[in-house]
C-alpha cells in the first residue's frame, strides 16, 4: 500500500481526507489559518509531522532517548499527546491526542495510542496515513540522519542544540506572509486580498511554486527566441511552463 499516493486533485480542491469512521483530516483555507492562528497551526503541523531526527537533542537532553534508538510512531506516542484540540482542531477536528493513553496491542505485541471515551486507535499503519497526508499537504520531506560513529552523533547533537538556542532567540516571523505579499505583486495572480481567504493551503502554495516555474520557463523562452542564451545545455523540460514542481529529468 503506497501511503503517499493521494488523489492530488481532491487535495488541489481542499477536501476533507477520511482516514476511518473516526479520523478525518480537514484542510483549512488560508483565512482559517488566519482566524486560528497561524505560528499555533504550524507549531502543531511541523511537530506532529517531525521525525527523531529533528529533534536531537530534545530526545536526549529532556527525555534520556537516543534519536537513533527511536523509531518514528515511538516517537510519534511520545510528541503527539501535548496536543488538545486548542493546537490541532483546525485540521483534527475534536480528536484529543492528549487524551489517547500508549497500550500494546495483545494480537500483534505493537504499540497503539487508544482514546477510550472515545474508542478511537491510532496504530502504526494509521499514524502513517496521517502525518503523510499532512507532509504531502505541506510541502514537508522527512530528513533522516543517521550518525555512523559517537564522534558524529555527537556533533549532530550539538548542532541541533545550537540550532534550538538561536531560533529561541530570532523573533517570530510569518510563515505566510512573505508568500501572500509576493503574490499580491505578482501580475498573474487571480486572488484579491479578501478572496484569498477561501483559498486551500494547498492550491495556494501550488500556486506560488507554479508561479515560480511560469517566471523562469518564460524568462528561457524569450532568451532562447532573442538568441541571448544557449539552449543546448538546458534541459527542454525547464521550457515548459506547466510542468510540476521537481519534474526536470
Amino acid at each position: 500500500m503506497d501511503l503517499t499516493d493521494f488523489d492530488e486533485l481532491k487535495l488541489y480542491f481542499a477536501e476533507d481526507y477520511k482516514i476511518n469512521d473516526k479520523i478525518t483530516i480537514h484542510q483549512p483555507t488560508i483565512g482559517e489559518i488566519v482566524a486560528f492562528g497561524e505560528r499555533k497551526y504550524f507549531n502543531a503541523i511541523y511537530t506532529l509531522c517531525s521525525i527523531p531526527s529533528d529533534m536531537k537533542s530534545y530526545l536526549l537532553d529532556i527525555c534520556n532517548i537516543d534519536y537513533m534508538e527511536i523509531d518514528d510512531f515511538e516517537y510519534f506516542i511520545l510528541i503527539s499527546r501535548s496536543f488538545t484540540p486548542n493546537e490541532t482542531g483546525l485540521f483534527l477536528g475534536k480528536i484529543d491526542l492528549s487524551a489517547f493513553v500508549p497500550l500494546i496491542d495483545r494480537r500483534n505485541n505493537e504499540p497503539v495510542l487508544y482514546d477510550e471515551k472515545n474508542d478511537i486507535t491510532i496504530d502504526r499503519l494509521i499514524y502513517l496515513r496521517i502525518v503523510s497526508y499532512l507532509r504531502k499537504m505541506h510541502g514537508i520531506k522527512p530528513k533522516i540522519e543517521h550518525a555512523a560513529n559517537k564522534t558524529t552523533h555527537d556533533i549532530l547533537i550539538r548542532l541541533d542544540r545550537e540550532r534550538i538556542e538561536k531560533q529561541k532567540k530570532a523573533p517570530y516571523k510569518s510563515y505566510l506572509k512573505e508568500y501572500i505579499s509576493a503574490m499580491m505583486r505578482y501580475p498573474g495572480f487571480k486572488y484579491k486580498k479578501d478572496e484569498l481567504k477561501q483559498c486551500g493551503y494547498y492550491e495556494f502554495m501550488d500556486t506560488v511554486m507554479g508561479s515560480q516555474i511560469y517566471v523562469s520557463s518564460t524568462a528561457l523562452l524569450k532568451g532562447a527566441y532573442s538568441g541571448m542564451i544557449d539552449t543546448s545545455k538546458i534541459n527542454k523540460k525547464e521550457f515548459n511552463w506547466m510542468r510540476s514542481q521537481g519534474d526536470e529529468s
